[in-house]
Formats: structure tokens, C-alpha cells, sequence
């Protein structure tokens, strides 16, 4: 069953009304909402993370409540975070339906000064159940009247409480429906590389900031999400301490039953050093790009394009390497890249919609997309295509006649992709599901409007 967004007098969006699908790409204009709408799917999506952690504060700090108020609180403070000001209308509301009982509502407070979260009476009470778990067990282990534990004791203490967050983390994935990672790739990525370069320069001891020329304090202040984003890199570089090559190579012993992954593992592999037109190394928190004549770049001083994709390149293969069940958020994917290099990143991000994996919630991964770009539309339409031709056909000749052209790794089912145009406050579908693609006049709305003004300025011509 899909998950739904309901979204009203919010930002520059009116209303709209959508399906969560696999695929979800949203194209517009600047300013139309394409940013407000993956925000929204995203933090609600998150409110899972979020209230792992908030059990496992509650536990360790041993205080339970089984009120939803304070997680609440802490949830509006998130929202407020994500979105800055948030009160451009008293009539804004905002639902997640998670399934059909359980649901998250975010509204104007009747004094209209701030926000109001609520959810649903499912949501409460799964909320208190397991509160009431964790309650429990921590009365159970820790008793007040005993303050010494021998060493057996404490390894028995240690394996109830992992039982008690694995199955917090299961009903958890229960009453969200979901069990995946959830991931956001920021617009501005160009920028967000330069500057987790700088901070790491700062962190080793920037001469300027010695010397008094630079204050870390006047450093820009980032957006919630991009701070995230530059704290998920700096976790993630030195991993690739020893380059791609290397990295694959430790892994072919764990998937050395299953080729058909180190298969895919390799064609990412290819597909990220021909977009970036080399390969991507970091030592020592030096990130640099190398070339097929022994030449190499460091990253900030790499071409605009290279700056922008190297992360999505990069999470998203290591989300591949380890076979990670993902919710993907991605703004702009085709920011500063050539239109073949628009098209690579969408047969990468195929492989991970694709990949398989054993959820009871889903079958394969989902991926959300905002962009400007029509190309963008055409690469999907293509994959689409070609898995539709198959299913009609049903022959092996034309499976293989196929996969000569498109990869069989990158094709998608047109049933798991929903694509919207966000214009006048609304969200339209472009979808033609008679034929399972992306409406070509959609497509071509933009060029053709290009194309009128030089056909009026050719009519002019003696």
C-alpha cells in the first residue's frame, strides 16, 4: 500500500494530494515547490529515526512518559529547523499517512504564532506501548535496590537491553511501514564540497584561524539538512582511503557466492568514473580525482559538475557495496552536468531503486527526485521503455535485443514511477499510464517554447 502526502496552503504549495511511490520525480520552475514537497516526505519519513532515539534517551536517562507531547516538541523543533519560517498561512496543514490508522498532522497553533504537531490515536497508542516495554525492562534490570552487578550479570543486562532496542526498532519499522535508511542529498552540493574541505582544513589547525585571520564562528551557517549532509561525508571519506578499486576488492570475498552482485557492484564502479572522468581517492582527508594519464585533481579545484555529483555518485555506491535498504532523497541530480552525464546518474540510481532485498515493507528501494531538467525525464523514459517492451513481449530474443541496448540493470517498472509537474500551487501527474512513460509533450514543453520564438524570428527571414 503507498503512503500518502496530503499538503495545504504551505510555502507555494495550494494543494496537492499524492501517492509516495517508488519513483517519485517532481520537475517545475524555480520557487514551485518541488523542494517543499521532498522536505515534507522526507521529515516525515524521518520521525522514525527520531523517536528511536528519543526510547533511547528516555531509557538511559531513565525517564518515561507516555505522553507524546515532549516527542512532539522535539519534532516541531525539527520541522522549524527544516523549513525556517514556517507560518506563511493560518490555513496550512499538512498529513502523512503512514497506512490508513496511522498518521502525523501539522498545522497552524490557534494563536498562529507557531505550529502545532498531532497524530493519530494508532500512532498514540503504539507511542505507549512501547514506552511501556521500555519502562518495563529498565525496572526489570535495574532495579533500585541493587547497585552491584557481577560481570555475568552485566553481559546478561547488556543482551536484554540489544533485544529490547532491536524489537523497538522493528515496531517501529511495523508502524511506519517501512525499514529503510533514509538518506537526503542537498541542492548546493558544489558548494557543500568546498566547504567540508575547509572545514576540515580548519579542524587540523588552519593557520588563518591561528592566526586570528579566520574565525570559525563567521564560517556560513548552514541549512539543517545541509549540515547533515556535510557530517554524513565527513563519516563516509575514509572509506575511500584506498580508492574504489580496493574497496571493491574487499568485498568480492563477501559476495563471492552471489557474482551477480559484484556484477552490479563493478558497473556502478564504471558508470561513477565516467561521469566523473576518473576516480575518486581521499587520504588523510585529501579528496582528489585521478585521471586515466597518472594526472589527478584535488576536488576543490575540480570542474563545478564534479563538485556537485561526486556524493550522490559516491553514497549511492556505497549503499550498493553494502546492499543498504534506502530512502533517497535528491535535489537537482543534474546540476552542472553535461546531458550524457544526466543520463549515467539516472541509470545509477536505477540500480539502487532495483536492488533487491528481503523487507517485509517494499520490494526494492525508493528514490525521490526534484529537478529542472527534461533530460532527466527522457534518461527515465528510456528505462521504461525498455522494461515495458520486455513484459509485452515475453521472448527471450527480445530480452536480449533489449538488454544490448539498456543494461537490464537499469530497467523500471513503470507501475513503481509517479512523475509530477509542480505549477500554479498544484501537482500534476505527466504520466501516461496507458503506455507506462512520461508524457513527451511534458518533455518538450520547454524547447518547444524556445523552438516558437526562433520559428517567429525564422517567419520574419525575406
Amino acid at each position: 500500500m503507498s503512503q500518502r502526502l496530503i499538503i495545504h496552503q504551505f510555502g507555494p504549495i495550494a494543494d496537492i494530494n499524492i501517492d509516495v511511490n517508488d519513483i517519485l520525480v517532481f520537475i517545475g520552475s524555480q520557487a514551485s515547490g518541488k523542494s517543499t514537497v521532498s522536505k515534507a516526505i522526507f521529515f516525515f519519513k524521518s520521525l522514525k529515526d527520531d523517536l528511536y532515539r528519543y526510547y533511547l534517551d528516555c531509557y538511559n536517562q531513565n525517564k518515561f512518559d507516555n505522553s507524546i507531547s515532549n516527542f512532539g516538541k522535539l519534532a516541531k523543533q525539527k520541522f522549524v529547523k527544516i523549513y525556517g519560517s514556517v507560518l506563511q498561512s493560518p490555513n496550512m496543514r499538512l498529513e502523512y499517512r503512514y497506512r490508513d490508522e496511522v498518521r502525523t498532522y501539522i498545522y497552524a497553533s490557534q494563536d498562529n504564532h507557531s505550529i502545532a504537531i498531532e497524530f493519530s490515536n494508532d500512532f498514540v497508542k503504539a507511542f505507549k506501548q512501547i514506552m511501556d516495554k521500555a519502562r518495563s525492562l529498565h525496572g526489570e534490570l535495574h532495579p533500585k535496590s541493587s547497585s552491584f552487578h557481577s560481570s555475568r550479570e552485566i553481559s546478561a543486562i547488556k543482551s536484554k537491553e540489544s533485544e529490547l532496542l532491536e524489537d523497538i526498532e522493528n515496531e517501529l519499522n511495523c508502524l511506519f511501514c517501512d525499514d529503510r535508511d533514509i538518506v537526503f542529498l542537498p541542492a548546493g552540493r558544489s558548494l557543500i564540497t568546498t566547504l567540508s574541505q575547509q572545514r576540515y582544513n580548519i579542524d587540523m589547525g588552519d593557520e588563518r584561524l591561528s592566526n586570528g585571520d579566520l574565525d570559525a564562528n563567521s564560517l556560513p551557517k548552514l541549512d539543517y539538512l545541509t549540515q547533515n549532509f556535510i557530517s554524513r561525508i565527513d563519516q563516509i571519506k575514509p572509506i575511500f582511503d584506498k580508492g574504489m578499486n580496493n574497496l571493491i576488492g574487499e568485498y568480492h570475498e563477501i559476495y563471492s557466492h552471489n557474482p551477480e552482485t559484484i556484477k552490479t557492484i563493478i558497473l556502478a564502479r564504471d558508470i561513477i568514473n565516467s561521469v566523473l572522468k576518473g576516480s575518486y581517492s581521499s587520504l588523510n582527508g585529501i579528496e582528489k580525482i585521478a585521471f586515466a594519464d597518472s594526472k589527478s585533481t584535488l576536488i576543490n579545484f575540480a570542474s563545478s559538475g564534479q563538485q556537485e555529483v561526486v556524493w550522490i555518485l559516491l553514497i549511492i555506491f556505497l549503499l550498493i557495496l553494502n546492499q543498504r535498504k534506502v530512502f533517497l532523497v535528491i535535489e537537482e541530480p543534474e546540476a552542472h552536468l553535461f546531458p550524457v552525464a544526466q543520463k549515467q546518474i539516472i541509470d545509477l540510481i536505477a540500480i539502487i531503486v532495483n536492488q533487491a532485498n528481503d523487507s517485509n515493507y517494499h520490494i526494492g528501494n525508493q528514490v525521490i527526485l526534484t529537478t529542472h531538467s527534461p533530460y532527466i525525464l527522457s534518461s527515465f523514459n528510456n528505462l521504461l521503455y525498455a522494461h515495458t517492451l520486455v513484459w509485452k513481449s515475453k521472448k527471450l530474443e527480445k530480452l536480449e535485443k533489449v538488454s544490448d541496448i539498456v543494461d537490464s540493470h537499469f530497467w523500471i517498472d513503470p507501475n513503481r514511477l509517479d512523475a509530477y509537474i509542480l505549477e500554479d500551487g498544484t501537482a500534476r501527474s505527466i504520466v501516461d499510464r496507458e503506455i507506462g512513460l512520461i508524457q513527451s509533450a511534458e518533455i518538450d514543453r520547454a524547447s518547444n517554447i524556445i523552438v516558437d520564438t526562433f520559428n517567429q524570428l525564422f517567419d520574419l527571414e525575406d
